[in-house]
Parts: structure tokens; C-alpha cells; sequence
């Protein structure tokens, strides 16, 4: 039975409009039909996660949940969340609703067992708010993975990449991209063999291309599965 997906979004919006158009371009279609009904609720003002976490602002998790019951309420069959830091609050927004959210960051470690059984050290790019509450670092130990971050400097330097007026989150790429790849150096020398973009919006900026050891892509994986869920066929049988 084919499913809908819902797309809780808004954080930041770029991310959520970059999952809905790898959803569209990864489903095998011949026409408009073929194609994935998919429920967005877009809402920007849900407050900044890694703020709230850093203490620093006001809790995101009311409008979480408002948002994820509108897309049940709509008729979503299984939520997505194009934010990295947002899967901190997963457990808190399921228990309110009766659809399952995929949860990004385990099928990342998933994917990359599965696509690299030789690589063991995975560097993370991420806001600090991921950092702090190490939301990769249980589901990649839990399959004998390693997550590597950055030192403090370049974590720091992270966030004036997604967050300053020429940051990624203010529209600008190439200032942040210049300041991530120099994290990407730091987390090789600590060890990294293969880089996260554990930050959406991160995703946006750093591509394969910059670096010459595999970057994943979390959003995709995400996008990926989502369409199997939904019982609809990949555009490509390898994909992803």
C-alpha cells in the first residue's frame, strides 16, 4: 500500500525545499502521477534547536509537535525532518502523535555500514547543538562506528558559517564553504576517513566534489528511504 509523506520543515527552509526535490528527482516516474503526494508544513519560526540547547533561547518542541499533528491531521503515513539537530526531540514529538518519524541519523548509520564496511572513523560537521548532545555518536557506537569532532576552534567556526549575516543560513555559500573545509582538514587529522554534513544546511554548501574522501549526506539517505517506505521505486536501482 502506497503512503504519503510528510515533511516537517521550516528549519531552515532551504534544507526542507533540497528534501523535497530529492524526493522528486530520486522516485522512478513517467509523469506527474507517478510521483509521491507529499504534505509540507514549512513553519520558519520554530525556535533555533541549537540555541535552546546551548541555552540560549526558547524550546522548540510546542511547535514541533503542532507542526508534526498538522501533518498527521492532513494525512501524512510517515513524517521526515530535513534538521539534524531537530532529531534531538524525536522521542518527544512521537509520543504525542500516531505516525513514525524516520529517524535520519539512524539510517545514516545504517547506509554507511552497508556502503562502507571498510571505513570506521566518521567526521562530523555539525551545529553545536548536534555536538552537545552527541546525537550521532550512540547510533554509530551502537554498530562499532566511530564519530570524530572537530576541535573547539573549528566547531566554533561552524556555526559563524550557518549562523553570521554572510552565513549559510542568510543565503551566502562561499565564505562558509572557504570556513568548513578547514574543519574538514581539522576532523582528518583527528582521524576521519570519511566526512557527515550533520547539519542540513551544511549539505547545501560542501559537496562531494570539495573533498576527496566520501562526504555523506544525510538528507539524501533520508530522501532515499523515504521513497521505499512510501512503496515507490527508486529513479536508479543504485542510487544511493
Amino acid at each position: 500500500m502506497k503512503k504519503q509523506i510528510g515533511i516537517l520543515g521550516g528549519m531552515g527552509p532551504e534544507a526542507t525545499s533540497e528534501l523535497f526535490s530529492l524526493i522528486i528527482k530520486n522516485t522512478k516516474a513517467h509523469n506527474d502521477q507517478d510521483h509521491i503526494p507529499v504534505i509540507i508544513v514549512n513553519n520558519p519560526k520554530i525556535p533555533d534547536r541549537s540555541l535552546y540547547i546551548l541555552g540560549k533561547g526558547p524550546s522548540p518542541i510546542n511547535m514541533l509537535v503542532e507542526g508534526a499533528l498538522k501533518l498527521e491531521q492532513i494525512g501524512a503515513d510517515i513524517i521526515l525532518i530535513p534538521c539534524n539537530t531537530a532529531h534531538f526531540f524525536i522521542k518527544q514529538i512521537e509520543e504525542k502523535i500516531h505516525v513514525p518519524i524516520i529517524d535520519m541519523i539512524k539510517e545514516t548509520a545504517r547506509y554507511v555500514l552497508r556502503k562502507f564496511p571498510e571505513i570506521k572513523r566518521y567526521g562530523l560537521l555539525s551545529t553545536t547543538g548536534a555536538y552537545k548532545t552527541a546525537i550521532y555518536k550512540k547510533p554509530f557506537e551502537d554498530i562499532a562506528l566511530e564519530i570524530i569532532n572537530p576541535d573547539a576552534l573549528y566547531q566554533q567556526q561552524n556555526m559563524t558559517a550557518i549562523y553570521s549575516k554572510q552565513g549559510i543560513k542568510a543565503g551566502f555559500k562561499t565564505e562558509p564553504l572557504k570556513i568548513l573545509l578547514q574543519t574538514v582538514e581539522n576532523l582528518v587529522e583527528n582521524g576521519a576517513r570519511a566526512i557527515i554534513c550533520g547539519c542540513s544546511e551544511i549539505a547545501l554548501v560542501v559537496k562531494q566534489s570539495h573533498i576527496n574522501i566520501p562526504l555523506i549526506n544525510p538528507l539524501k539517505i533520508l530522501a532515499v528511504k523515504s521513497i521505499q517506505l512510501a512503496g515507490y521505486s527508486l529513479s536508479r536501482s543504485n542510487i544511493y
